[in-house]
C-alpha cells in the first residue's frame, strides 16, 4: 500500500491520542471529503496493519469502531518523528483495555479533536498538547488536613499562543464516576499546587487554568457548586462535551463559580 501524506497524518493522530473513533478521524482529516471516502481509507489502513480496530458497544444503535496503532503504523510513526522504533510508545497488547478506560481516553481525544478543528485557520496556535501520564502526577502536601496529601493528575496539559501571550491549561475529563467530594479534593490540590509556586518552578509559567468537561448539564452544575464550596473561582472552567462539539472550545461555552455569563478560554 502506497501511503499518502494524509495517511501519515491519520496514523500520527491516532498515535498521539491513543484511540480515535471514525467520526473523530473524519473531522480531523476528511473535512472536505465524504464519510464513505473516510471509511474506505481507514479500512485500507486497518487491512494493511497500519491501524488496529476495536469495537465499542453503545447503548442504542449499532456499535462504534475505534482505531488504535498497529505494527506497521508504529514504523510509520518512528519514521515521521525521526526517532528509533523502540522509542515509539506502543505495544499491541495495550490496545485491549477496559470499557471505562476506553471511554475516558476517547473523552480526552474528543477535547483534542475539537481544539484542533477550532484552531485551524486561526491566528492562535497550539504551543503543545500532552496527554496526561505519570510525568504529570504530583502529590500536593496538605498540612492540617485529614489526608497528608492530595493528588494532581491531569488528563491532559496544553498551551495556546495568542497575540496577547500564552495561555496554559490542565484538562480534567469527568464521566460522572467519582464523588463530588473527591472532585473537590482535586480543586483544592490544584489551588495549592499554584499557590505553593511548585507549578511555576516546574513548568516556568506563572498561571494556569483547569478545564473540566463533563457529559450533562446536571453534572456540570454539581461540579461548579462543589468547586465554589472549596474556594475555586476563575481558575476553574467547566463545560459539556455537547457544548464544545456544537460550538467551539474557543467560544464562550465555559462556566465558572461566581460568574453568571459563559466565558472564553482566551479571556
Amino acid at each position: 500500500m502506497q501511503l499518502t501524506a494524509r495517511d501519515v497524518e491519520i496514523i500520527l493522530s491516532v498515535y498521539e491520542n491513543r484511540f480515535l473513533k471514525r467520526d473523530q478521524i473524519q473531522r480531523l482529516h476528511f473535512a472536505d471529503a465524504s464519510r464513505i471516502a473516510c471509511n474506505m481509507r481507514i479500512k485500507k489502513l486497518y487491512e494493511h496493519k497500519f491501524l488496529d480496530r476495536l469495537v465499542k458497544p453503545v447503548a442504542v444503535g449499532t456499535h462504534q469502531l475505534v482505531y488504535a496503532l498497529d505494527k506497521q503504523g508504529a514504523d510509520v510513526v518512528a519514521a515521521a518523528l525521526k526517532i528509533d522504533r523502540h522509542k515509539v510508545r506502543w505495544n499491541r497488547a495495550n490496545n485491549r483495555v477496559e470499557f471505562l478506560f476506553l471511554e475516558h481516553t476517547l473523552g480526552v481525544s474528543e477535547i483534542r479533536v475539537c481544539l484542533d478543528v477550532a484552531l485551524a485557520g486561526r491566528r492562535e496556535e497550539l504551543l503543545f498538547y500532552q496527554r496526561g501520564d505519570k510525568s504529570h502526577l504530583r502529590r500536593i502536601s496538605m498540612t492540617g488536613a485529614k489526608k497528608k496529601y492530595f493528588v494532581v493528575a491531569p488528563d491532559a496539559f496544553f498551551g495556546i499562543q495568542t497575540g496577547r501571550g500564552k495561555y496554559i491549561f490542565f484538562v480534567e475529563v469527568d464521566l460522572g464516576t467519582e464523588t463530588l467530594s473527591r472532585f473537590a479534593e482535586k480543586v483544592t490540590a490544584y489551588k495549592r499546587y499554584w499557590k505553593s509556586g511548585q507549578y511555576k518552578e516546574e513548568y516556568g509559567f506563572n498561571n494556569f487554568r483547569v478545564l473540566t468537561v463533563c457529559e450533562s448539564e446536571r453534572r456540570l452544575a454539581n461540579l461548579i457548586q462543589a468547586t465554589g464550596k472549596v474556594g475555586g473561582r476563575q481558575m476553574f472552567l467547566f463545560t459539556t462535551f455537547s457544548a464544545i462539539q456544537q460550538n467551539s472550545p474557543l467560544g464562550s461555552v465555559w462556566l465558572s463559580p461566581f460568574i453568571d455569563l459563559p466565558t472564553s478560554l482566551l479571556e
